[in-house]
């Protein structure tokens, strides 16, 4: 014959051959599996082999009492429903017992019906605290997986938005014969310094869009003076000098790139005031383009462009430090000097340029 289900098995426990006998004659008539013991020892060696659900047992035992059984009983298994039987005189013990995980106690001599509705009420109990356990876990897996599913759609999502920022800002460099790759070199230069500098990781990530979208603002200049080979006229660079007004407004527009907009719009700003588009001096340039103006001009006095010749990274070092204090903030200068130039070489590599000067 099969064996019941674990649920409907009970482990009696009683010093009193009597007691035992009619509680397992009363169980066994509603349909569960018994096994009875003595004492509490016989009780708790039978629990390592029947793993019964629902125990009942007397409160003063030989050889290990009801509490001690209990308490093994709990440490074996904290949701096993246990319901004492005990006398009167043992009624603080009882209630100590409901302290330390008893579902219930009963007093002597035992109503049968109150013990049958006891150990009901006591395995609904267990069940529901099973069951809660249960969707519990299942909540915190499903949790768990929808988080790494997120974490993989962001991670995704966000390697797609650079692969789109470098796209956008390769294109913009391409109308400038000669620049195709400058955007990428700046990048990886101005996040060399940034963290050499000291910038929060935060701060570097707006730092690296705004120096992938510094040109955006040049969709809004013609051709005929983008790519004017001669100079320009007083009112064509009047003209080219708006590009991070426009640049600014198109952002604006954009909420996720508008942290890209003070490098965008004050790229050209000089440490001394001369620059444009506001004249703004000293700390009052917001630091991204500071070090932005940095990494550009480094670039531009290390690639081949259409009007100068490529020179040497030491040779473009000793010019920054001579603008230190005009062109270029001195304490950014600092940090530009004192890092190896290993670093911006290999930055130079991983934006897929050849080697440097």
């Amino acid at each position: 014959m099969a064996a019941l289900p674990s649920a409907r098995r009970v482990l009696i426990v009683d010093d009193e051959r009597d007691i035992r006998t009619t509680l397992h004659a009363v169980f066994g008539s509603v349909g569960y599996e018994c096994r009875a013991a003595p004492n509490g020892r016989e009780g708790a060696r039978l629990s390592e082999t029947e793993r019964s659900p629902l125990t009942i047992t007397d409160l003063k035992m030989p050889v290990m009492d009801g509490l001690q059984l209990l308490q093994h009983l709990k440490a074996r298994d904290a949701d096993a429903a246990v319901i004492m039987l005990t006398g009167a005189a043992d009624l603080t013990t009882a209630v100590e017992s409901l302290k330390q995980g008893a579902s219930d106690f009963i007093l002597k001599p035992v109503n049968l019906d109150q013990v049958l509705l006891a150990a009901e009420r006591a395995l609904e109990r267990r069940q529901l605290i099973l069951e809660r356990r249960e969707h519990q876990a299942l909540l915190e897996t499903r949790v768990a997986e929808a988080t790494r599913d997120l974490a993989a759609a962001l991670g995704q999502l966000r390697e797609t938005y650079q692969a789109t920022l470098e796209a956008l800002g390769s294109a913009l460099a391409t109308r400038e014969v000669g620049t195709e790759l400058h955007s990428r070199r700046v990048h990886a230069y101005s996040i060399a310094l940034a963290r050499a500098h000291g910038l929060a990781e935060e701060a570097i990530d707006a730092l690296g869009r705004g120096v992938l979208l510094h040109d955006i603002g040049k969709i809004g200049i013609s051709d005929s003076i983008l790519l004017k080979p001669g100079p320009l006229t007083p009112e064509e660079w009047a003209i080219m000098r708006s590009h991070p007004e426009f640049g600014r407004q198109i952002l604006e527009r954009i909420p996720f790139l508008r942290d890209a907009i003070p490098v965008v719009y004050h790229h050209h700003e000089r440490w001394d005031g001369t620059g444009y588009p506001l004249g703004l001096a000293g700390p009052a340039i917001p630091l991204g383009a500071r070090i932005f103006a940095l990494t550009d001009a480094f670039d531009a006095m290390t690639f081949d462009r259409p009007y100068s010749k490529a020179i040497p990274m030491e040779a473009a070092r000793e010019r920054i430090r001579q603008a230190a204090g005009s062109h270029f903030d001195p304490d950014v200068v600092a940090t530009f000097l004192a890092t190896p130039l290993e670093v911006f070489q290999q930055a130079r590599a991983r934006s897929g340029d050849r080697d440097p000067a």
